[in-house]
């Protein structure tokens, strides 16, 4: 099985990088869930994206045409291509789990594409955040439990 490895920098959304937060759809992502992020590309990094040969699609969206990257928590056949992808900062030091990836951050994505019976698989490898937007969450804090006073 041929694998080849990428690298394409753009705008990160909705990332779900970190084991805390990792989307835990298991009808859709399968047991464990997955690591996921949304990452808009420019043209030239669309471009370097599609001579990848991966077999994702790309999608138009408000923001610009982007790519979800995923990485499984639990990969069925190789337990060493599943967890956490890894993620630096620009000077490629090991990221701080706590300080979340917030939307609008630049970030560039490591992903492998290899051959599976299906076509060109892709997997999420790392992240580097290079310039990081703070996390904000949409009810301005801490969520209120159902229970508080």
């Amino acid at each position: 099985m041929a694998t080849t490895s990428h690298k394409v920098s753009g705008t990160a959304y909705w990332a779900k990088v970190f084991d805390h937060n990792k989307d835990n759809n298991v009808d859709f992502h399968g047991e464990g869930g997955a690591y996921t992020i949304q990452v808009v590309l420019d043209k030239e990094n669309l471009d370097t994206f599609s001579a990848s040969g991966s077999r994702l699609k790309p999608k138009l969206g408000e923001d610009g045409i982007s790519i979800q990257f995923k990485r499984k928590a639990i990969h069925p056949a190789v337990p060493d291509l599943g967890g956490a992808p890894q993620v630096v900062d620009a000077d490629g030091n090991t990221w701080d789990s706590n300080v979340a990836i917030g939307n609008g951050s630049e970030v560039t994505v490591a992903f492998d594409v290899y051959d599976t019976k299906m076509g060109k698989g892709t997997r999420l490898t790392g992240i580097k955040v290079d310039n990081l937007v703070e996390f904000e969450s949409e009810g301005g804090g801490a969520p209120k439990l159902p229970f508080s006073s």
